[in-house]
């Protein structure tokens, strides 16, 4: 099983989406999957100018030469994407959206009715065909992460692939401050890795325990006044 694994976050390896997915890696490893991972943030990705180049002129190819050229042949060649995003504005971050609107180029231009009934294009190339979600968001609500699971499992689908599971913390901010606190889950994060590299899939019991709140929302205020009075207190230096 080879696997393309993107981290979209602006904080690279600093952040909370990094703790998640480098145990998920872990366990992907451990369960004898071979890894592909980059940091988006590293990388110098334009936005989709809508040329369409890609469909008329050089089918299958994009028209703009920046590192997205990197990042195309692992999703030619991997089984499985799995998109790490926290959660910007109730979405995925800009830097993961420009990965996957550059991805248009693996349409064709042409119409046809797909499985589930729908117009979409068909394809030049095959982006991976399972789409795996990890995320952490800032607030403490599970309910945050609602439309980046809609749009995640959206862009599977109009890619031709099959989003298999989501793995979504919330409460980073909470989580940052008092890092122990994960510490239990991402035991379980690496062994749902590994089960994915085994079986191919993540049992839904699982999925459904990690994705459980680590802390209630009065106890994330409580930590997350530790980060509200660092931030009182940077302010008091610029005044």
């Amino acid at each position: 099983m080879t696997i393309v694994a993107l981290n979209g976050s602006a904080r690279g390896k600093k952040g909370v989406t990094w703790r998640l997915l480098d145990r998920f890696l872990q366990g992907l490893e451990e369960g004898g999957a071979q890894v592909h991972t980059m940091q988006l943030k590293d990388l110098t990705i334009s936005y989709c100018n809508a040329c369409l180049t890609c469909m008329h002129k050089t089918p299958g190819i994009c028209a703009i030469k920046d590192d997205m050229d990197t990042i195309y042949p692992h999703f030619k060649e991997s089984d499985i994407f799995i998109m790490a995003t926290p959660v910007y504005v109730d979405n995925m971050t800009a830097q993961m959206k420009a990965v996957m609107d550059r991805c248009i180029c693996c349409m064709e231009p042409f119409l046809k009715i797909d499985a589930t009934g729908r117009v979409r294009h068909p394809f030049s190339w095959a982006m991976p065909e399972k789409f795996f979600l990890i995320s952490t968001s800032g607030f403490p609500e599970p309910e945050s992460f609602t439309p980046l699971i809609q749009t995640y499992r959206a862009q599977a689908d109009n890619f031709g692939s099959e989003p298999i599971g989501e793995i979504c913390i919330p409460g980073s901010i909470a989580l940052q401050m008092a890092p122990q606190l994960l510490e239990p889950h991402l035991d379980m994060i690496q062994q749902a890795g590994k089960m994915l590299a085994i079986q191919g899939m993540v049992e839904p019991t699982l999925l459904e325990e990690i994705n459980k709140p680590i802390v209630t929302r009065e106890k994330y205020l409580e930590i997350a006044a530790q980060y509200e009075a660092w931030a009182r207190k940077s302010r008091e230096g610029v005044r």
